[in-house]
Order: C-alpha cells, then sequence, then structure tokens
C-alpha cells in the first residue's frame, strides 16, 4: 500500500488576511445603502396606507396568532382582543417610522453601518477556510483540486511550508471514480473546517475540537472513502480524506493521503 501523494491544507490566521478584504466591507455597505430607495419604494407600494396596513399586516398576523394560540385556549377571546387593540394602534406608527427609517442618514443606513462589522466577522471565517479568488486560495478550493487530481495546478498554489504541508508528491490521481463526488466532500469539508475555525475564535482547546468537532467530522469524510466511490487505482483502506492539525505547520486543515495497492 505505497502512499503516493500525502498533503495537509491548512486554514489561514485572521492577521495573514490580506489588508485589502476590507474592500469587501465596503462594497457590501455601499451595496446595501443604495438598495434604500428601492426598498422604501417597494414597501410604500405594497402598504401605501394605515388601512392597507391593517389587511394586509394585522389581518393576516391576528389570523395566524390565532392559529398558533388556538381558539380552545382558556383565554382566547381575551388575548386576541388585547392583540387587535395594540396592532390597530400601531399602524400610524408603523407608516411613520418606516418612512423615517429609509431616509437618508436613517435607522436603515444607521443599520447597515452596525451591521458592517458583523458582516466582517462572518465574511472573515469565509476567507480563513475558502479565501478569495482575486487574491488567495483557501484549503477548500485546493481540496478540490487535490480530489481532481490536479496536481501541476495544485502544487503551482499550495503554500508549502507555512499554509501547506506536502509530505509526499509521487502522484496524484483523480480520488473518485467520478468528479460528481467531488462537490459533496468539498462541501463537507467546508462545514466542519468552517467550524473549526469558529472554535478557535472561541478559544476552544485542540482537545475540545478534536473531541466535539473533528472525532465527527472525520466519520463524515470517512464515509466517502471506500470501494464503490473511490478511483480504482487507490487502495479505499490506506486512503484518507480528514480534518486534522498538522504538526509542521501547527495549523488545523484538511489532510489528502493517497495510496495504491499493493
Amino acid at each position: 500500500m505505497p502512499t503516493i501523494y500525502d498533503i495537509h491544507l491548512g486554514i489561514r490566521y485572521p492577521g495573514e488576511l490580506p489588508a485589502t478584504i476590507a474592500e469587501i466591507d465596503d462594497d457590501w455597505e455601499t451595496t446595501f445603502k443604495g438598495k434604500r430607495s428601492k426598498i422604501i419604494t417597494n414597501l410604500q407600494r405594497k402598504i401605501p396606507d394605515e388601512a392597507t396596513y391593517k389587511e394586509v399586516i394585522v389581518d393576516r398576523s391576528n389570523l395566524g396568532y390565532a392559529d398558533f394560540i388556538g381558539t380552545d385556549h382558556p383565554d382566547y377571546d381575551a388575548i386576541m382582543l388585547k392583540r387587535e387593540i395594540k396592532m390597530d394602534a400601531s399602524s400610524a406608527d408603523y407608516i411613520a417610522n418606516r418612512d423615517a427609517a429609509f431616509e437618508a442618514g436613517g435607522a436603515f443606513e444607521t443599520g447597515v453601518t452596525t451591521g458592517k462589522s458583523k458582516f466582517s466577522r462572518g465574511k472573515q471565517i469565509i476567507l480563513q477556510v475558502v479565501g478569495d479568488r482575486d487574491k488567495f486560495l483557501g484549503a477548500i478550493p485546493k481540496l478540490r483540486l487535490c480530489l481532481l487530481g490536479k496536481k501541476a495546478v495544485l502544487e503551482d498554489v499550495i503554500e508549502e511550508g507555512t499554509v501547506d504541508s506536502l509530505a509526499v508528491s509521487d502522484d496524484l490521481k483523480p480520488f473518485f471514480k467520478s468528479p460528481r463526488y467531488v462537490a459533496s466532500v468539498v462541501a463537507s469539508a467546508n462545514k466542519w473546517l468552517s467550524l473549526v475555525v469558529y472554535a478557535l475564535r472561541a478559544g476552544w482547546s485542540d482537545s475540545d475540537i478534536e473531541s466535539k468537532i473533528t472525532t465527527k467530522a472525520n466519520d463524515e469524510l470517512a464515509g466517502y472513502v471506500n470501494s464503490a466511490m473511490v478511483n480504482p487505482d487507490l487502495d479505499p483502506a490506506a486512503c484518507k480524506i480528514e480534518i486534522v492539525k498538522d504538526p509542521e505547520t501547527g495549523r488545523w486543515g484538511i489532510r489528502v493521503v493517497e495510496a495504491t495497492p499493493a
């Protein structure tokens, strides 16, 4: 069962992300603020006045709430009467507050600016795992190249010795019998590796990550490494796709091992 390829594709740390990714945050903010006029125009067309508000929102909401609590509730009549009064009373406030919120510099634009930091944190998680096609490739797109057997392209984009670790590079074959399996494996790896990055942000220890995340992740990924799916030129019993921490780079990432039959 000689190993022909053994590579670990690591995540990036937040401080390693290029400074230019701030442009993504700015584009997000500008794009959403640019939708302000369109959003309020659509809302005003859909609900132009209090009468329409009561018909579209109040009446439908009350019907839904009635179904939720059930007519057999002992206080059904009192609950629904109180709700109807409160909803009717809010109709004038809805129109006034909605229009004010969508004025230039109003609550909508303020909310977008506030939400920018939350968007930025979520974006960083994605970039640590997936990367940015215009700036750098993360572990997930590299994994796809690896599973497709694109050795030359993969080794041109890996960052050997820093982010990635290439232990054996004799040959790289397509991992699966059909490339259609690759998308499922990549999606699974992306899901679990993103959880690892979130856990690192939360200060989890390696042992917690192993026991709570990667044990489950690797069970799932191992399910794809079987004789029905793996390239017949490879030995499924000796091949691996797993999320582990690499001893050379000290990074969490995805390890792929290909081995041929003895």
